[in-house]
C-alpha cells in the first residue's frame, strides 16, 4: 500500500475514533478504511451503541470486544472473516448483527449465546447449513441468509416464532422443517431461486404470511387445493417450468406467473411493491454518521507534511 494514503486512511480512523470517544458518540462508522486490524483504541468507546465497521479487510476481533457492553448494532459485512468470530460470544446484548459478504462457512453453536438478537444477516457466507442453536434466537424477527449452499434448514428455526422476515434466496433447499408451521408470525418468506417443487403444507398454515417469492425454483404444477388454502398470499411463481397457467391465472389473482401480472399488482398496489420486489438488503441497518467531515479536512491539512515519511528507491 502506498506509505501516504496508509498513513492518511490511518489518521482518519484515529480521528473519528477519539472525536467519538471525546463526544461519547454512540454511532461510529468506520467503513471502507482499508482496516487490516481492529483498531485498540476503538474498545475505548463503551459509549457506542451502534458500529459500522464493515467494507474492510479484518481477519479477527480482538478477545476483548465484551468492552463494549453498551453495543447493539455491528455490521462486519464485506471483510475477509473465514470463520464466525468467537469474540461476538462476548456481546449477548447485540440487536443486529451483519456478517454478510465474508467466506464464512459456518456460524457455529456460538451464534446461539446472541439470544438478544432481533436481526441478523449472513448473506453470502459459504454457508452449507445453519446450527440447531439458531434456534436459541428467541427474539429474531429478520433472517437473511441469501446467496449461500444451504440444502436444508435446522429443525431449531422453528422455535423462532417472532420471525416476521426469512429470505434464503439462491440455496439449494427443496423442502422445510416438519415443525415450520410455528413460525405465526411470518410475514415474508423469500425461496426464490431454490429446489422447490411443491409448497409443503406447512407454510400453507402460516396465519400472517402476505408474500411468498418462489421464483426460479422447480414447479411443473400446483395442486388447486393447495392454492385454495392461501388466497391472503401473493405468491410469485415467475420463471417456473409451470406447464399451464391458464387455471391458475383465471382462478387465483394473488398468484403471479406472468411479468404482465406482476405490473399490474405493483401498480395496483404501490405501498407493496417494495415487497414484491427484492427482500431488505443486508445492508438495512441505519448506522448514520453524526460527525461532520471536519476530521478529514484535519488530516488532509497535514498532507504538505508527509514528505519525510516517503522511501524513494
Amino acid at each position: 500500500m502506498n506509505p501516504i494514503y496508509d498513513y492518511i486512511q490511518r489518521n482518519r480512523v484515529l480521528a473519528k475514533i477519539e472525536k467519538a470517544h471525546g463526544a461519547k458518540a454512540t454511532n461510529l462508522a468506520l467503513d471502507d478504511y482499508d482496516l487490516v486490524k481492529f483498531p485498540p483504541l476503538l474498545l475505548s468507546c463503551v459509549q457506542l451503541t451502534s458500529l459500522n465497521i464493515g467494507h474492510n479487510k479484518l481477519t479477527e476481533l480482538p478477545k476483548c470486544l465484551g468492552q463494549l457492553t453498551n453495543l447493539q448494532n455491528l455490521s462486519l459485512e464485506h471483510n475477509k472473516f473465514d470463520s464466525f468470530p468467537e469474540a461476538l460470544r462476548d456481546l449477548p446484548q447485540l440487536v443486529t448483527l451483519n456478517i454478510s459478504h465474508n467466506p464464512v462457512q459456518d456460524l457455529t453453536s456460538d451464534i446461539g449465546t446472541l439470544t438478544s438478537l432481533e436481526t441478523l444477516w449472513c448473506n453470502r457466507c459459504c454457508l452449507t447449513t445453519l446450527p440447531e442453536e439458531i434456534g436459541n434466537l428467541l427474539k429474531l424477527e429478520t433472517l437473511g441468509a441469501r446467496h449461500n449452499q444451504l440444502s436444508k434448514l435446522p429443525e431449531g428455526i422453528c422455535n423462532l416464532t417472532h420471525l416476521k422476515w426469512l429470505t434464503l434466496e439462491d440455496n439449494q433447499l427443496y423442502t422445510v422443517p416438519k415443525d415450520f408451521d410455528k413460525l405465526q408470525s411470518l410475514v415474508h418468506l423469500n425461496f426464490t431461486e431454490n429446489k422447490f417443487n411443491y409448497i409443503p403444507s406447512n407454510i400453507s398454515k402460516l396465519k400472517q404470511l402476505r408474500y411468498l417469492h418462489l421464483r426460479f425454483n422447480e414447479f411443473l404444477s400446483i395442486p388447486e387445493s393447495v392454492l385454495s388454502t392461501m388466497m391472503c398470499v401473493k405468491i410469485n411463481l415467475l420463471h417456473n417450468p409451470l406447464a399451464s397457467t391458464t387455471d391458475i391465472d383465471t382462478m387465483f389473482p394473488n398468484v403471479i406467473t406472468t411479468h404482465k401480472q406482476l405490473e399490474e399488482d405493483t401498480s395496483a398496489d404501490s405501498d407493496s411493491s417494495s415487497d414484491w420486489e427484492n427482500s431488505l438488503s443486508s445492508s438495512d441497518l441505519n448506522y448514520s454518521d453524526t460527525e461532520s467531515d471536519s476530521d478529514d479536512e484535519d488530516v488532509l491539512i497535514e498532507i504538505p507534511k508527509l514528505s519525510k515519511f516517503l522511501v524513494t528507491f
